[in-house]
């Protein structure tokens, strides 16, 4: 299900960039010098946290290759309709582990793209899937920066958390969202990325996992949050910029 919601916070923090992936989309769409644009992002969980890698095949195409936490930056496409496939990397298109068939990008459209889940689950953690986003600044206000916060947290003790506003002191200051479930999302534009995030997993009110996300001066523009966990548990953010490199923002 996808949810929406809106809130402000203030807070400092510090993030350090992590990987992008490489490689530019390739594939036939339908259209007469009309196209969209995707970028993808990489947030399934594989055991041990190892041999992540995957290639992205679009339309029977190798495209590019990245692991985990990893990003792009956007990618233009002709308007259409487009086969994606996941391949363990180094395969070819028969070893597909998974394929979103007929994926339409429209003229104009901005989507964000990401894998997510558990690709060997266990209990009642959440299963690999694949989301979709459309990404609009075109509604957002001067000076505002839009944050697209996605729950991609696979880990059942994750699934149904509350989100809080928090002071620097990681204290409770009001209810961003309450039961935030694998796969929601909502939006909020705010006059900087700067705030300051609480994880309530019991949802009791307290605070288990506080996460400053600092300003990165970007205004104008979608910035996208992803709330992830290792294959250990450990969660974080995934904090995806326009130009396709993201900052891995960890709990204080």
């Amino acid at each position: 299900g996808e949810g929406e919601g809106e809130g402000e916070g203030e807070g400092e923090g510090e993030g350090e960039g992590e990987g992008e992936g490489e490689g530019e989309g390739e594939g036939e769409g339908e259209g007469e010098g009309a196209s969209g644009q995707v970028r993808l992002a990489h947030l399934a969980v594989f055991p041990g946290d190892t041999g992540t890698e995957v290639d992205i095949y679009v339309n029977g195409a190798n495209a590019l290759t990245f692991g985990f936490k990893e990003t792009t930056a956007y990618v233009p496409l002709p308007a259409g309709s487009y086969d994606f496939d996941i391949v363990p990397s180094g395969g070819s298109l028969s070893d597909s582990v998974y394929t979103v068939p007929g994926f339409v990008v429209g003229a104009g459209e901005a989507w964000s793209i990401y894998a997510a889940g558990y690709v060997a689950p266990s209990g009642d953690s959440n299963a690999f899937t694949v989301g979709a986003l459309a990404e609009d600044s075109s509604t957002i206000s001067p000076g505002n920066v839009r944050l697209t916060v996605v729950h991609a947290a696979a880990l059942s003790v994750f699934d149904g958390v509350d989100l809080w506003v928090v002071d620097s002191d990681c204290d409770p200051t009001g209810l961003l969202l309450s039961d935030f479930r694998f796969g929601d999302n909502f939006l909020v534009d705010l006059p900087s990325t700067e705030v300051n995030v609480g994880l309530d997993v019991g949802q009791e009110g307290t605070v288990d996992a506080c996460f400053k996300v600092p300003d990165v001066g970007i205004t104008g523009e979608v910035v996208t949050v992803y709330a992830v966990n290792s294959d250990a548990g450990v969660p974080s953010l995934v904090v995806h910029l326009p130009d396709g490199s993201n900052a891995e923002i960890v709990a204080e």
